[in-house]
């Protein structure tokens, strides 16, 4: 997803870095300790957060072989033990991704690290650990103190482990060619193997191995669903939140096979359709020349399909040791082991906000709801979109979302809700609910919205001034940014900060989301949803807390309809 930011915007975001990049060496201190890892020594140091709380921070730890030269697009391999203290006071490279402010090339193809905090190496008793995944459509994104840092976590006993995986085509290019060792889903195998690490090291760092949780925001959210339904992480974590995307989300999947000759071609190759030779010049070219072309790889008509990006995750052609997805979602989740963990999940308030740049930049896609048949799920429509059943389908999604004759940017806005987000979370939990009885599933909905903290991701979209609580408004708080500030304690907003840093702890710790300790929970009844359930029963987190009907229950309902005869593919 492009952003279109102005040069004003550009300069004030620099000298932000520039004082961001200030306030991380003030708060740095001179006081470093070693810690024992399975590779190798590892120096990490004692930092201080904005509230003036102590930690400890070990940066940039290896989990993986650097991705480079033969391991381009290859399954991450196990690091290579080092001698000596390896340096981990200070961020990694990221993954290698067009920077969304400038719009140029970034990052190196070695980025297969993670990062530990902890405000206590020795705590007295082993503390709950949460490893985070960030999101960013699978093409952009890191998960270093810019944008992800610690500091509210860190008044709590828990570990936090960030984690970076390849991205876009480098992360996700699939081939067919079995003897080309390519299958695809790279960068989730980056992740498989983050949580080997934390599994066989955590301990070292006062954590639980036997009290893991994964979570992860938008692709991170997906993510996070990945590493609950495929076979390669069994045992490997406990609990898991997944915040706003799942696996069953239209944009979490996609077709990567046929598109690698479209990629080669797009940087230079003069060849034929033969994988081998494809391989051979993609393994040559220059990354920055890949990520820079990868968005001209779609056609005009998958993208009318809402096929988002050309490489994510993917059902692999073949299996092999590593194999991550092996057959479609849909017929994993009914297997899956981590149907049995308890699980968070949920959304914002007003996630199609995220598309109001995109209505402007391209009228064209509020116009397509005169129709509504490019929005009638993939598996549901003709290849040509104008079958009688498509058509109808196309009405029922129109009703819900179109006033009028004349669709207009808010409804837009709200079918991206629920066509993106809400109801691929409604077929998530019915599949759970399908194919397990009794593991708890606790649903959110972060209906939080303040003119004081700065969103940079609602900012980059669409200016400030908009109201409503987008996509990825949630993360300002639970994670400390370059856009943050450090806030009076009486704010309302400082307290939505403690709320959530205390919901996600808690559930972390106990496997439910809810304690008196927390301000606002007291006397609260907040229960899993179940599958009786006619309307979700919800955790509202606003200027307080409240327990209520999913008020996106009914037009939930109204998508649901369509596939009134075809229930086998809900």
């Amino acid at each position: 997803m492009n952003f279109k930011v102005s040069q004003m915007e550009r300069l004030s975001w620099k000298l932000k870095c520039m004082v961001n990049k200030y306030t991380n060496y003030r708060l740095s201190t001179n006081e470093t300790q070693i810690i024992d890892t399975e590779y190798g020594q590892i120096k990490g140091v004692k930092r201080m957060t904005v509230y003036d709380d102590s930690y400890y921070s070990f940066e940039s730890i290896p989990y993986a072989k650097p991705p480079v030269g033969e391991l381009r697009f290859k399954a991450p391999q196990r690091p290579v033990p080092w001698e000596g203290v390896r340096d981990c006071c200070g961020p990694a490279n990221r993954s290698v991704q067009t920077d969304f402010i400038s719009g140029k090339p970034t990052g190196s193809e070695d980025c297969l690290y993670l990062n530990v905090y902890t405000n206590d190496l020795n705590p007295d008793k082993k503390r709950p650990v949460m490893v985070f995944i960030h999101g960013g459509d699978f093409i952009f994104g890191e998960a270093n103190r810019n944008w992800f840092g610690p500091d509210y976590f860190m008044k709590k006993p828990v570990v936090l482990v960030t984690v970076q995986y390849r991205l876009g085509v480098l992360g996700f290019l699939s081939l067919k060619s079995e003897n080309l060792n390519v299958p695809g889903n790279a960068g989730l195998k980056d992740q498989v193997m983050a949580l080997r690490w934390v599994k066989s090291n955590i301990a070292n760092f006062g954590g639980d191995v036997d009290n893991i949780t994964v979570f992860g925001e938008s692709a991170g959210g997906a993510s996070t669903h990945y590493m609950m339904i495929t076979e390669q992480t069994r045992g490997l974590f406990h609990r898991g939140i997944m915040m706003s995307g799942n696996s069953m989300c239209s944009w979490a999947s996609t077709e990567c096979q046929s598109r690698a000759l479209t990629m080669a071609k797009r940087v230079g190759y003069k060849g034929e359709d033969n994988e081998k030779d494809i391989l051979e010049f993609l393994m040559k070219a220059n990354p920055y020349d890949l990520i820079k072309e990868e968005p001209q790889v779609l056609t005009p008509e998958e993208m009318q399909n809402k096929v988002m990006f050309p490489f994510g995750p993917t059902v692999e052609p073949y299996q092999t040791a590593d194999c991550v997805v092996p057959k479609p979602i849909r017929e994993m989740v009914k297997s899956a082991w981590g149907n049995s963990i308890p699980t968070l999940i949920g959304n914002t308030s007003y996630e199609g906000l995220l598309f109001k740049s995109i209505a402007k930049q391209y009228p064209e896609v509020v116009k397509e709801l005169e129709s509504c048949v490019n929005y009638v799920p993939w598996e549901l429509a003709d290849s040509e979109r104008s079958a009688p059943e498509t058509l109808e389908r196309a009405a029922i999604v129109k009703k819900a979302h179109v006033d009028g004759e004349t669709p207009t940017l808010d409804n837009f806005m709200e079918l991206c809700s629920y066509f993106y987000f809400l109801f691929p979370m409604h077929r998530f939990l019915q599949l759970r609910f399908n194919h397990t009885a009794g593991t708890p599933i606790y649903l959110y909905r972060f209906d939080f919205d303040s003119e004081e903290i700065i969103n940079p991701y609602r900012i980059m979209r669409f200016g400030r001034g908009v109201k409503g609580v987008s996509h990825a408004d949630e993360l300002t708080y639970l994670f400390w940014n370059i856009l943050s500030k450090r806030l009076p304690k009486e704010s309302r907003e400082y307290k939505t900060i403690e709320r959530m840093v205390g919901i996600w702890t808690e559930f972390a710790t106990t496997g439910k989301p809810y304690s008196n300790d927390i301000a606002g929970m007291e006397n609260l009844t907040w229960d899993p949803i179940k599958k009786s359930d006619d309307v979700y029963k919800c955790l509202n987190i606003g200027d307080e807390l409240k327990v209520m009907d999913l008020p996106e229950m009914d037009k939930i309902k109204q998508w649901a309809s369509i596939f009134d005869k075809k229930k086998e593919l809900f």
